[in-house]
């Protein structure tokens, strides 16, 4: 994950059958504004509420390199998952954070982005999305 500059990684990507995921935003010079999220394991993740506004952003994957898409999700979510210690969490996260944890409860569910984009017209290769950025 770290090594191709990932934000979260879903065991199923890795051959793994099970419901967990590892998610970590950094700021990054294509992302400089967001919120940073530390390391976390997330096991059983389900979203519980979700805001009626939704958003749209581009979103790229580990499992399709070198592609980015342009995804409505909800702009906030209440989710709930145990950590690594099996402690159950819930978390009320917003913006690119509340992106991430869709996209990789998505993962856990078989459903990849490219799946909810509206226009297929908006995938792009990575080389033409950085010039656009």
């Amino acid at each position: 994950m770290h090594r191709a500059r990932g934000v979260g990684l879903a065991a199923p990507q890795t051959g793994k059958d099970m419901s967990l995921a590892v998610i970590e935003v950094r700021k990054t010079k294509l992302r400089p504004d967001v919120t940073p999220f530390p390391k976390t394991i997330v096991i059983n993740p389900k979203i519980i509420s979700h805001s009626r506004k939704m958003e749209y952003d581009w979103e790229g994957c580990l499992s399709l390199e070198n592609v980015r898409g342009l995804v409505q999700r909800h702009k906030e979510i209440i989710a709930e998952y145990q950590d690594d210690l099996g402690k159950k969490t819930v978390r009320k996260l917003k913006g690119f954070q509340a992106r991430v944890f869709q996209h990789e409860i998505d993962h856990l569910n078989g459903v990849l982005y490219v799946d909810r984009m509206d226009d297929m017209r908006t995938l792009t290769t990575l080389k033409e999305f950085e010039k656009r950025r």
